[in-house]
């Protein structure tokens, strides 16, 4: 498992959300479409961060929401929504302008994608690379060093 389950299928360019539920929900559509998974997961996720705060928010600018894995999850999956407008996780914020979505069908196959993609936004300079590209194929080509 790689970034190069990243397809441009998965990615979607939007200036705003209402909320941080509403960007995780439109970020799960791809995987929800696609059966990666089924509703279930993408109230798992929002139920989360509702009860756990805003973890997710994993650096400024970048979410991955995820959930633990159960019956919901069919297979391993990534998406991504990039919002021209952050939005705050927190009163405190937390704050992502790049909403990834992992889901996870067990604890183990998924932590390739995950560390490939630390990897990746760990370097400011992809970070702020991503920020500013407005193109689906860019983002996808910036994530994987391209």
């Amino acid at each position: 498992m790689s970034l190069e389950m990243l397809t441009p299928d998965k990615v979607q360019i939007k200036d705003q959300v209402n909320d941080w539920s509403e960007a995780i929900d439109i970020a799960s559509q791809p995987l929800l479409q696609q059966e990666y998974f089924d509703e279930r997961y993408i109230q798992a996720m929002i139920d989360s961060v509702h009860n756990l705060g805003p973890y997710i928010v994993i650096a400024p600018e970048i979410a991955i929401a995820h959930a633990r894995p159960d019956e919901s999850v069919n297979k391993v999956g990534l998406s991504l929504l990039k919002l021209e407008n952050h939005i705050n996780f927190s009163a405190e914020g937390h704050y992502a302008s790049l909403i990834f979505v992992l889901s996870a069908v067990d604890n183990t196959k998924h932590l390739e994608i995950l560390k490939q993609l630390a990897q990746a936004l760990g370097d400011q300079q992809i970070v702020e690379r991503l920020l500013q590209t407005t193109d689906k194929n860019k983002l996808i080509s910036i994530l994987k060093g391209e």
